[in-house]
């Protein structure tokens, strides 16, 4: 019987870093999010909890060995520190605090996912309702949904956050509400997008969604809840709403 593979976060302050580890995962089959800091973190876990955590030390604000040394007392999440800092003493920090294992970048990709299977093999397993509640240290609850306003052509947080977008951007995020949770082909959103003659649909749309995780992470602060299937299409992974006003909802 084929084991389902554990569900990863990646706090990483670096969103090129952040964004190739991310689709290299989703490739390989895992389900994956990612963080920018450790706020946006713990916001994320606690509507998305995760198996293993992917983290660099490095962080904007609250650093990493401080969120390892949080995630310690949950025996069914796994800690794996991704970091540049190679000295004996980093390194030693680390597993203090908690981690699980620690390797040094740059890594190659199939070793991580190695390092990320044979962590998740020694998890508990995971409860609804076990030891330190990660909320705590998320300053506010989210909110229910992120809204895509036809109006002006913005797309808010739940926690009332804005991004401003472009006709396409805007076309792409349409399409993926609509679906409400369902997956789009990539065909589909190229033949929407560009036209059904248009060349090189698929890789113009990872273009366009690499530059929206870009832009989000700087408006947003946390991850865009938008999952990449390989070789098949897109999905939003969290609650959403079309609107034709942002300000009808307040």
């Amino acid at each position: 019987m084929t084991q389902q593979k554990p569900h990863i976060a990646i706090v990483e302050d670096d969103s090129d870093q952040l964004h190739s580890i991310e689709e290299f995962l989703l490739d390989s089959g895992y389900s994956v999010w990612g963080a920018e800091s450790a706020e946006a973190f713990y916001k994320g876990f606690t509507v998305r909890p995760v198996d293993v955590v992917i983290l660099d030390l490095g962080l904007p604000g609250e650093d990493g060995l401080s969120v390892a040394s949080l995630l310690k007392s949950r025996p069914e999440v796994g800690v794996i520190i991704l970091s540049a800092r190679d000295a004996l003493n980093d390194r030693l920090a680390g597993m203090r605090a908690g981690a699980d294992r620690y390797l040094v970048k740059p890594v190659n990709l199939r070793e991580l996912a190695a390092n990320i299977d044979a962590t998740a093999n020694r998890l508990a397993p995971r409860t609804a309702a076990s030891g330190l509640d990660i909320s705590v240290r998320a300053q506010s609850a989210p909110a229910p949904a992120w809204v895509l306003a036809v109006k002006d052509w913005t797309l808010s947080s739940p926690h009332g956050k804005q991004l401003k977008l472009t006709t396409h951007e805007f076309m792409f995020f349409q399409q993926l509400l609509r679906a409400q949770g369902q997956q789009v082909s990539k065909r589909e959103l190229s033949d929407h997008l560009f036209g059904a003659r248009a060349q090189n649909g698929a890789e113009r749309l990872n273009l366009l969604l690499t530059r929206l995780r870009k832009k989000a992470a700087e408006a947003f602060a946390e991850p865009l809840p938008v999952k990449t299937l390989h070789q098949i299409g897109y999905v939003f992974t969290a609650d959403a709403q079309i609107t034709q006003d942002v300000s009808r909802l307040h």
